[in-house]
């Protein structure tokens, strides 16, 4: 009866329209059904794989990653999860993915664990995807005295969500062919030291870890490393750019306490975050097939400073965080030196740079006023604003940028604006917002008009995130355009902007 039931919904799967399609599928199957998957971690997961076909541009990997997704959503084989930044598999249909994996012979000797205690049923494996063990669970079923277990033939392995605060000794050394290795969210792991030992890893994932970086030293052929949210106090002298094939890193400080934010400042003095700070934008800048980069801008580096770092000139820019950066007012462009483009007092004409950039996070800047400079990131798809207590505008549209700009944030799909007491809403011009699917606004008390009319996300929008007293207090222009957004409105309670931005558990 189950092979039948399978049997049609397997219509929608055979279906699809190639076999890229068709693997990542399947390969959502390694996180647990209903599980609320976010779309940049399993398109990073697919580009460490292999799978996409475009993998050495993370760009246009990611783009082909997203239609990828949408494709699954038509087929509905994925669905949107409640954020729009997420994306789950339905429990059925998970059980299809797991069926078919069996079925296609091409998978069968890749078979994907789940929760499983009994190791004996995994050592031929080439993926396993682990949750919520303990170290007890992990071993006590194929362990006699210091034995551990032997995986000739691994090649992925999730361990995640667990609450081991280590990983023994020997466990990984028995996995020398593991390229994909996604240990995040294991919120107590720190003693893991045979990750260095994997020598053909290309993917690795210890975010919400407390995992040390000596542990990443001498990985050769390593292509992503995202470290989101770790315990990182130290990253040794040249240990970032002895790794000769990275193409992906990412390292938004932060720490396990909801409310506490791991910057720069605390970290001790004797490693390449502290001290000399930028040696981290050197180390990276060294970087001869970096082709992303997502990492937190130091509070202590100044606007004339970031001139002087090819990183911020390279068209790799794809995502930018600012934050704490107290002093600063302004951030504009010029291109009047051609030899000298970065931050200076003044803007002109669109830079190149930012073509590529997608992601922008500005965190507790308390005397920047606006963020006019955007006018030159095309590409935006993702803008949270928080905390800046100065802010009175996005855009200046004092003087005409806006109408010179009508693709103005034209890609965006999520916005955030969060505790800006000052930002109002006295602009005089419209912004279609074509791709917007998501609006979240939380403590913005003197913001009470927002730049939309009718046609605002006429085909994208899907929901508007805000306090029902802002809500009901906002001026509209027609009560035709109130009525139809009413019906994307949803009385929200606060998140943080990490909550928001799809970082989660």
């Amino acid at each position: 009866m189950e092979d039948q039931v399978f049997a049609i919904l397997a219509f929608s799967y055979d279906s699809l329209s190639n076999d890229t399609i068709k693997s990542c599928f399947l390969y959502c199957s390694m996180f647990p059904s209903d599980y609320e998957i976010l779309e940049d971690e399993i398109i990073e997961l697919w580009i460490g794989e292999g799978l996409l076909i475009a993998s050495y541009d993370i760009q246009r990997a990611r783009n082909q990653g997203y239609d990828i997704i949408e494709s699954l959503k038509v087929a509905c084989l994925l669905e949107s999860a409640e954020s729009g930044k997420h994306v789950k598999m339905h429990d059925m249909i998970h059980d299809l993915a797991l069926w078919l994996t069996m079925k296609t012979e091409e998978m069968k000797e890749r078979a994907r664990v789940l929760e499983s205690r009994d190791f004996a049923e995994m050592k031929e494996a080439q993926m396993i995807s682990l949750w919520d063990l303990d170290r007890i669970s992990l071993f006590h079923r194929s362990v006699v005295g210091p034995k551990v277990p032997s995986f000739p033939n691994l090649e992925t392995l999730f361990l995640r969500r667990n609450s081991m605060g280590e990983i023994p000794s020997g466990f990984l050394e028995k996995m020398s062919l593991v390229r994909v290795l996604n240990l995040s969210y294991n919120y107590r792991l720190g003693m893991c030291w045979q990750v260095h030992q994997l020598v053909n890893l290309e993917y690795l994932n210890i975010s919400f870890t407390s995992i040390k970086a000596r542990s990443i030293r001498g990985l050769k052929k390593l292509r992503c490393l995202i470290l989101n949210f770790t315990h990182l106090k130290e990253i040794g002298q040249t240990m970032i750019s002895g790794l000769s094939s990275l193409k992906l890193f990412s390292m938004h400080s932060g720490c396990h306490q909801q409310h506490e934010l791991l910057l720069f400042d605390q970290i001790p003095e004797n490693n390449i975050l502290c001290g000399g700070k930028k040696a981290l934008l050197e180390e990276l800048e060294s970087l001869e097939y970096i082709n992303e980069i997502s990492i937190i801008i130091p509070s202590d580096i100044s606007v004339a400073e970031l001139s002087s770092y090819k990183l911020l000139s390279l068209v790799h820019l794809e995502t930018l965080q600012i934050s704490s950066c107290n002093d600063l007012k302004d951030v504009k462009i010029d291109t009047i030196d051609k030899g000298k483009q970065g931050f200076i007092p003044r803007y002109s004409t669109v830079l190149p740079k930012f073509s590529k950039l997608h992601e922008v996070h500005i965190i507790s800047c308390s005397k920047l006023l606006d963020l006019t400079w955007l006018i030159y990131a095309p590409c935006l798809q993702s803008l949270a604003v928080s905390a800046c207590e100065s802010m009175e505008e996005l855009i200046d549209g004092s003087d005409g940028v806006v109408q010179e700009n009508y693709g103005l944030f034209s890609r965006l799909t999520t916005l955030q604006l969060e505790n800006l007491p000052k930002l109002n809403g006295s602009c005089n011009y419209v912004l279609p917002f074509p791709s917007l699917k998501m609006i979240y606004v939380h403590s913005c008390e003197n913001l009470r008009k927002i730049p939309f009319d009718f046609n605002t996300g006429k085909n994208s929008l899907k929901k508007i995130q805000v306090e029902q007293s802002w809500w009901d207090g906002l001026q509209w222009e027609d009560e035709d355009i109130k009525q139809r957004f009413n019906s994307f409105f949803m009385p929200s309670v606060y998140m943080d902007l990490y909550q928001v931005l799809g970082y989660g558990y």
